[in-house]
């Protein structure tokens, strides 16, 4: 029994003992300032280095941006070729391909409005759009800032009666801006706002 109590009272020595040391190599220190730096420095040399398991970075935005900008100016392909030829075709079907919401809705109340009034545009419109400066792009979503030239189109009537466009106070350059949205792999304009009271 007695050596039993010594064993134990050896044991609670030595993790008090082991505890002390523990306690003591976690107490606060003073270092000197040079020697305190490095100290940090080499503890964030060692925490950032990546380890074999860490996951990948994730990619850049600028592929996504690139694929938006192509999308983008497949929206004005289609537009326009609409504008010139409203009453041609059901043109829901092609322009749901690249836009959606507010964006598809507007662009297809246009297109009917020209249907119904006999007229179509003459020319084409020129774009020049860019990545909006103002709204950083992410993976899913991308903000377009453009220009838009009107100079070289006209809306005219189908039947011969001439120019239906109020050349005198119509705003032939302005910006434009547009929002696009991700789903899956296909991205799609999904808000436009033409600002004609910004000339550009």
């Amino acid at each position: 029994m007695r050596s039993e109590q010594r064993t134990n009272a050896n044991e609670r020595r030595a993790a008090l003992a082991r505890l002390g040391a523990v306690l003591h190599y976690c107490r606060p220190r003073a270092y000197p300032l040079a020697a305190a730096t490095a100290i940090c420095v080499a503890s964030i040399a060692g925490c950032s280095q990546t380890s074999p398991n860490d996951p990948p970075p994730p990619p850049t935005s600028t592929a996504s941006s690139s694929d938006a900008l192509a999308v983008y100016a497949e929206f004005w392909r289609l537009s326009q070729l609409a504008m010139q030829a409203p009453r041609s075709q059901d043109w829901s079907v092609p322009l749901a391909t690249v836009a959606r919401s507010q964006a598809l809705d507007d662009l297809l109340l246009e297109v009917r409005n020209y249907a119904s009034l006999s007229a179509h545009v003459d020319g084409s419109v020129t774009v020049a759009p860019q990545l909006d400066p103002t709204i950083a792009p992410t993976m899913d979503r991308v903000a377009v800032l453009d220009c838009i030239d009107l100079s070289g189109s006209r809306l005219v009537s189908d039947t011969g009666s001439g120019v239906l466009d109020d050349e005198q106070n119509q705003s032939t350059r302005y910006r434009y801006r547009a929002e696009l949205a991700r789903e899956g792999e296909r991205w799609f304009v999904e808000r436009t706002a033409p600002a004609l009271a910004e000339p550009c």
